[in-house]
């Protein structure tokens, strides 16, 4: 038995150290992709991660002391972070962040129209001309820009970019529901694993105290 909570104690100690990474990791995604994503999703994404960070030290500290007082609070604790993941996961729509990019393209064609040179960014980071086609820039009487050619080069015709930046933009983010998915079960099996975890040992130890009692 001692052999199989020292696995227990151990894995668990492993996993929250991997559960504080997690947490760094996801306030960096929030901070790093303020202007990627709606201001709300960032502000959750840093204020989740920064949940998990507190919340994983004190699991470490609650699992290295063997005190089933603190890992019962540890896991009423990580209580928080399953409850906002799955209310992330009932109330969050779906290609959030391809909806915001599209609409990021369609404001930055707006401003290229009175701007000249607003869209290149886009078109050079998507390799893309105009909002839906290169013949937007036919239409509106202009000669597409060198950030719609590859290696900025339009002088030889076959370099020019014809798909638009939105259908470019919307291919990218194909995959976003998906994968989105995946990372958001697999962050509630992660926190339920550890929590189970918690609860095994936790009961292991306030057994172990109430033998040595009698």
């Amino acid at each position: 038995m001692s052999c199989a909570t020292g696995t227990i104690k151990y894995s668990l100690f492993l996993l929250n150290m991997l559960w504080a990474i997690l947490g760094i990791l996801i306030i960096l995604f929030g901070g790093l992709g303020w202007g990627g994503m709606p201001q709300n999703y960032a502000i959750g994404f840093i204020v989740l991660g920064g949940v998990i960070l507190v919340i994983s030290f004190f699991g470490c500290f609650g699992t290295m002391r063997e005190s089933a007082r603190l890992l019962w609070t540890y896991a009423i604790c990580l209580f928080v972070p399953i409850i906002v993941i799955v209310v992330f996961i009932c109330l969050s729509t779906r290609d959030v962040f391809k909806r915001y990019a599209m609409e990021g393209v369609e404001a930055q064609w707006r401003q290229e129209l009175l701007q000249p040179g607003a869209m290149d960014s886009v078109q050079s980071v998507y390799a893309c001309c105009g909002l839906n086609s290169a013949e937007d820039y036919i239409r509106i009487m202009r000669a597409p820009p060198a950030s719609c050619c590859k290696d900025s080069n339009c002088i030889n015709p076959l370099n020019l970019y014809l798909t638009g930046c939105l259908p470019k933009v919307e291919e990218a983010f194909a995959d976003e529901a998906t994968v989105t998915s995946y990372h958001e079960y697999g962050l509630l099996a992660f926190a339920c694993l550890i929590l189970l975890l918690t609860v095994i040992l936790a009961i292991h130890y306030q057994n172990r105290k109430r033998r040595f009692s009698y």
